[in-house]
């Protein structure tokens, strides 16, 4: 779940956390501040499970500082205890919980959190991995979640995950259970414009002549196989249509011909 599990370091989710904002100072009456830094992460992970107010304080401070802080507020409405938990959890960012839960999103910014950091500098306008812990009611996790989802090409978060085998391993097994879909082999329709078209009209082109000289050498007597097929295309909208469309009308004939012996495409 940490980093500190498989001996790579300290958890950079904490690390972001410590570096963002700092600690957390609970002011006490008659007494010095009591300094409350970071949590460990599997403490955050753990926030997952509980609901209690003196649960939460307990994984957010440790229980002897917790004990502290009770006796402090033992005297004060439970309302007030409630307030300085959720300050706490707001100050280091982790008030409003992750869709996919904290246990999830820790081990994911552990992971990938300096190759989020770098792509994040490349595109405009983009928050800080720090506007997460610093602001987070107005930068929900919920937000980076969705920008993983579409993160560059090229960029560094995409050339961790895909040389992550326990990942690719993990995947895998969804696939196989029915769980999620293998990934498209088409490329995608974002950021293919008329000039990626014609680049890969001209490797197609380089192709054929390829084949063909091999085909027209004597050393190889028409050896070359069978011509080279033209590469994948993103599917647009207007083709799965155009499929369709071609489907319907096959079902159409198919069952005027055949009747009740037809078996649809489109069932």
């Amino acid at each position: 779940m940490t980093m500190d599990d498989d001996g790579s370091g300290p958890s950079f989710f904490v690390t972001l956390m410590s570096e963002a904002v700092g600690p957390f100072f609970v002011e006490i009456d008659d007494a010095p501040d009591i300094v409350i830094d970071p949590p460990a992460a599997e403490n955050i992970a753990e926030l997952d499970l509980v609901t209690s107010v003196t649960d939460q304080l307990d994984l957010l401070v440790g229980e002897e500082t917790a004990d502290l802080i009770i006796e402090h507020f033992e005297k004060r409405p439970v309302s007030e205890l409630a307030d300085l938990v959720d300050d706490i959890r707001e100050h280091f960012g982790i008030l409003v919980a992750p869709r996919i839960g904290w246990s999830e999103l820790i081990d994911e910014i552990d992971k990938y959190g300096p190759d989020i950091e770098c792509d994040l500098m490349y595109i405009p306008n983009a928050p800080s991995l720090y506007d997460w812990v610093r602001d987070h009611r107005n930068t929900p996790w919920n937000q980076l979640l969705r920008l993983l989802s579409r993160m560059p090409e090229g960029g560094w978060y995409l050339a961790a995950v895909g040389s992550d085998v326990g990942r690719a391993e993990a995947m895998l097994k969804l696939e196989s259970e029915g769980e999620i879909k293998p990934p498209s082999r088409r490329p995608s329709l974002v950021g293919w414009t008329s000039e990626r078209e014609r680049q890969t009209e001209m490797v197609e082109t380089l192709r054929r002549i390829e084949h063909a000289t091999w085909g027209a050498s004597q050393k190889f007597k028409g050896k070359g196989g069978r011509p080279p097929k033209n590469l994948p295309r993103p599917l647009t909208g207007r083709a799965q249509a155009e499929e369709l469309r071609s489907f319907r009308d096959h079902d159409e004939i198919g069952a005027q011909v055949l009747g009740s012996r037809y078996k649809p495409i489109l069932a």
